[in-house]
């Protein structure tokens, strides 16, 4: 679903940005939702966009060496997840699964 400019707004990383700017970048962006314990992306998964949080909560993880699942990140309104991989073009090395309703920018 396209990107509402004012949801982009309300994104600190936006707020110095026009109306033009944001109808630019709303064009370019896709809003998605993720219903709870949905996966958003997993280990090994090609990893082409970052998300931002818009609602509702992640939990980024990991597997370690005693195959453990660690928590290593959970988004707040407006933090970016999934940006490493995307900048190195690598796949992901983590989990991202939404705990709750979740909304986010792709």
């Amino acid at each position: 679903m396209a990107c509402n400019p004012v949801v982009l707004r309300e994104v600190p990383l936006f707020s110095l940005l026009d109306d033009e700017e944001l109808a630019v970048l709303a064009s370019q962006v896709e809003q998605r939702n993720f219903a709870p314990r949905q996966r958003i992306y997993k280990i090994g998964e090609p990893s082409t966009r970052a998300f931002i949080m818009v609602s509702g909560s992640v939990e980024v993880t990991t597997i370690d060496e005693d195959n453990q699942v660690v928590l290593l990140d959970m988004p707040m309104h407006g933090e970016i997840f999934g940006f490493a991989s995307m900048l190195a073009q690598t796949p992901h090395q983590t989990d991202a699964t939404a705990i709750e309703a979740t909304e986010c920018i792709e």
